[in-house]
């Protein structure tokens, strides 16, 4: 028995280790992932995510760590070995399931590869046409959504249905994308993370890979918390890699019919912008921003200042960072600033070219 079981660990490593790391041909993946394994997981996990109000995966994963810890006192010394066991036989399964429910997702035809998106095509009067439309759309979305419902994920009857909205949003423009195969279920809530859980350590949101569940830092500013929402969803959609998340999540929340949620992707588009820009001409671009733009910024550079520390924030930076090039992506933590070029290459892509 416990040689089978041996071999039935063995296995499931070699078959994580097989899907993550070997070079699978792209066409292959997508078919596989695209057209099977993410629209087919995706109909079961996200009724799953919501229909809890707390994180599935987050007590899933506390009670495979304490549970064996818990019974450990009564059971002995003897029983150490069989939680060593439980513990390396549940890593060996949830590395062959991140494969299967996320990690293949790596290896999918880039997005600019798939949708033709030169940076060439990004000349100087393409730049400036997208930079007056961002602009447009922030100020308009703005008036509105000053004039509505506070855009606070979660947590009043007025906007309970911010992350339903964004998740429709998303899910309607990775619909678009992927036109050949059957769309992935998006789950419509977005679960909060204690304040400050992750913007300590330079994060504000995470999408758990197994049971593609996303999920922000409480602490977070409303706006930036719709922001960081829409990449979140993007993720759960199937989209991995952080620039195709990051450009998927903003021009879905532009084109969203939502202008709560044109706002939040707009603000967090135009400060991505101006933090490229030379002082002067940041200067220049911000002083167009609407008020309650600059407000909302000021609100989040609070909330970041609340929880930030630099030496956690340097730790994990550099360790987010390996995770992302052993998935192939090559920029690591810079793969958050091509996304803002990948966005507007989208957005111009969609709208503004001729």
């Amino acid at each position: 028995m416990r040689r089978a079981a041996t071999r039935a660990a063995l296995a499931l490593f070699l078959a994580g280790v097989a899907l993550a790391l070997l070079p699978w041909p792209g066409a292959l993946v997508e078919r596989v992932y695209l057209g099977v394994l993410l629209p087919a997981w995706s109909a079961l996990s996200a009724p799953v995510v919501d229909a809890a109000g707390f994180s599935v995966s987050g007590v899933l994963l506390i009670l495979l760590v304490s549970v064996p810890l818990a019974v450990l006192p009564a059971a002995g010394r003897r029983a150490l070995r069989g939680v060593l066991t439980t513990w390396a036989a549940a890593g060996l399964v949830l590395l062959l399931l991140f494969s299967l429910t996320f990690g293949l997702a790596y290896r999918l035809p880039g997005l600019a590869e798939r949708e033709g998106l030169a940076p060439e095509s990004l000349t100087a009067d393409a730049r400036g046409g997208l930079e007056l439309r961002v602009l447009e759309l922030l100020a308009s979305s703005s008036a509105w959504s000053r004039g509505g419902p506070a855009p606070t994920l979660n947590a009043v009857p007025d906007s309970a249905d911010l992350p339903a909205s964004a998740a429709r949003c998303v899910a309607q423009l990775a619909s678009d994308l992927r036109s050949e195969y059957r769309p992935a279920t998006l789950p419509q809530r977005v679960k909060l993370l204690p304040a400050g859980l992750m913007l300590r350590f330079g994060f504000a949101g995470i999408t758990l890979p197994w049971l593609l569940e996303p999920h922000i830092d409480a602490g977070l500013a409303p706006v930036s918390a719709l922001g960081v929402a829409l990449h979140e969803l993007a993720h759960s959609a199937g989209y991995a890699a952080e620039a195709e998340a990051e450009a998927v999540g903003l021009v879905a929340g532009l084109e969203c019919a939502d202008q709560r949620v044109v706002y939040a992707a707009a603000l967090r588009l135009a400060g991505a912008m101006a933090a490229a820009l030379p002082a002067n001409e940041r200067q220049a671009f911000m002083a167009q921003w609407p008020a309650a733009a600059h407000a909302d910024v000021r609100a989040a550079d609070r909330a970041t200042r609340r929880f930030e520390d630099a030496r956690l924030t340097r730790g994990a930076t550099a360790a987010y960072d390996l995770y992302l090039r052993s998935q192939g992506e090559a920029g690591g933590m810079a793969e958050y600033d091509r996304g803002t070029q990948l966005a507007l290459l989208l957005y111009h892509a969609r709208h503004l070219a001729l």
